[in-house]
C-alpha cells in the first residue's frame, strides 16, 4: 500500500512541476511554454515524458513532412515539431483541430479559432490575406503596419504565420459561400480582412505555426 502512495505522490509532483514549467504561452521569437529555439528532441521527452513524444510524418501545408508530435493524442494541445538539421525549426500548433479550441495563445489570447473581427481589433486596422486556392491559401500576408507586426512580425522576419478560413458543410460550400468565394476570386489583389466579402464569410484562425530557424 505505502508502496502504490509513494507513486501516485511521485506521479503527482511530476504533474505539479510540468505544469508550472508549461503555461501553454506563445511569445513569438523566443518561447512556447518551455520550448526555445534550443530545445532539442531529448528536451522534448524531458519536458513533457517519453510517452508524450512521438515521431512521425505531419502535414505542413504543403504536404506529409517528418515530424515530432508533442502529445499526439490530445489534439487541444499537440505540437507538431518540424527540424533542419536536428534544430528547431516549425512548430505547428493543435494541427489535428483547426477548428479548435487550442490551449497554446499569445498573451492576447491569439490561438485556433480566433475570429477575424478579434484579429483586426488587435492589429488596429485591417489587414492583408493570401488569395484562397493554393497551398499558402488564406495566410496572412501583411498587416499593415498594424500592431500584431511588431508580435508577429512579416516578411522576412516574419515570426509566426497565422492561416485564416471558414468552415463549409460536409457536404461542400453553401451557394452563399460559392458567390462569396467567386467575389473574391475576380479580384486583381490579395484580400483586405476589412472586404465584406470576408467579412461575411467569417473566417477564423485555422493554423497557426511558430518560426524559430532564424533565431540564434
Amino acid at each position: 500500500m505505502r508502496t502504490k502512495l509513494y507513486l501516485v505522490l511521485i506521479m503527482f509532483c511530476a504533474t505539479a512541476a510540468l505544469a508550472q514549467q508549461n503555461d501553454w504561452l506563445i511569445v513569438p521569437g523566443k518561447r512556447l511554454g518551455p520550448i526555445t529555439s534550443n530545445t532539442t528532441r531529448a528536451d522534448l521527452v524531458r519536458l513533457f515524458g517519453e510517452a508524450n513524444v512521438r515521431d512521425q510524418p505531419v502535414d505542413s501545408g504543403e504536404g506529409p513532412e517528418p515530424a515530432t508530435v508533442v502529445f499526439p493524442k490530445r489534439p487541444s494541445t499537440a505540437l507538431a515539431v518540424f527540424w533542419q538539421n536536428n534544430q528547431m525549426d516549425r512548430v505547428m500548433l493543435c494541427h489535428q483541430h483547426e477548428a479548435g479550441p487550442c490551449k497554446w495563445h499569445t498573451a492576447d489570447k491569439v490561438s485556433l479559432g480566433t475570429s477575424l473581427r478579434q484579429l483586426e481589433i488587435l492589429n488596429s486596422r485591417p489587414f492583408q490575406i493570401e488569395g484562397w486556392g493554393s497551398d499558402v491559401s488564406g495566410n496572412i500576408t501583411s498587416w499593415q503596419g498594424g500592431k500584431l507586426a511588431g508580435s508577429f512580425g512579416e516578411g522576412e522576419n516574419r515570426r509566426v504565420v497565422l492561416t485564416v478560413g471558414w468552415q463549409e458543410p460536409p457536404d461542400g460550400p453553401t451557394p452563399q459561400q460559392r458567390r462569396l468565394e467567386d467575389e473574391l476570386d475576380q479580384q486583381k489583389r490579395g484580400p483586405l480582412s476589412s472586404d465584406l466579402a470576408v467579412r461575411q464569410l467569417r473566417p477564423t484562425v485555422t493554423r497557426m505555426m511558430l518560426l524559430f530557424r532564424r533565431q540564434e
